[in-house]
């Protein structure tokens, strides 16, 4: 009988002891490779310059070049594996990634998606302007601000770092909430 006792308490503590650790455990959150910091610096860098050259009189010529930048911001994010790239269907020959992200690529995806789309908008307004006379500022104003939100989401959904001193605010606009 003192052995069955025993042999029984035994049991429970092991049982015990394997089941409440993995139970009240969380998953860690994956880390962020040592890139995405600083890229993410230069992105708001640009974002400031983007607002300083539209708002409140638009400077087609200044910003022109910084539509390009920020697709290449959101690139070099991709493949220093900070942010999710999309599926393809067909193999197409893609730039070679450092790291994969490995973050919430369902809560991620389709803010990368409206970056790009927000980006390529504004892009649009822009070198549809170039061509002759000033933009649209309510426009301008409008995609800047979509712009602005859907950055803020990324850093949020994203698991990326807030850049020092935060994203840019447009002017008279309050502050975009940043990702602490």
């Amino acid at each position: 009988m003192k052995k069955t006792i025993t042999a029984l308490s035994l049991v429970a503590a092991l049982f015990t002891a394997s089941s409440v650790p993995a139970a009240s455990a969380s998953p860690a959150a994956p880390e962020l490779p040592a890139a995405c910091a600083a890229i993410v610096t230069d992105l708001a860098g640009k974002l400031t310059k983007v607002v300083s050259s539209l708002l409140p009189l638009p400077n087609v010529g200044a910003v022109t070049p910084l539509i390009g930048d920020l697709l290449g911001l959101v690139t070099a994010l991709q493949s220093s594996g900070c942010l999710p790239t999309p599926p393809v269907s067909v193999p197409v020959p893609l730039p070679v990634k450092a790291v994969e992200y490995a973050g919430p690529v369902d809560q991620c995806l389709p803010v990368v998606l409206n970056l790009i789309s927000s980006i390529a908008g504004l892009g649009g307004t822009i070198l549809g302007a170039a061509g002759g006379g000033l933009p649209d500022v309510g426009k301008i104003t409008g995609i800047l601000t979509t712009l602005l939100k859907t950055v803020t989401e990324l850093l949020s959904k994203c698991g990326l770092p807030a850049p020092p001193g935060g994203l840019p605010a447009l002017p008279g606009l309050p502050l975009p909430v940043e990702n602490s």
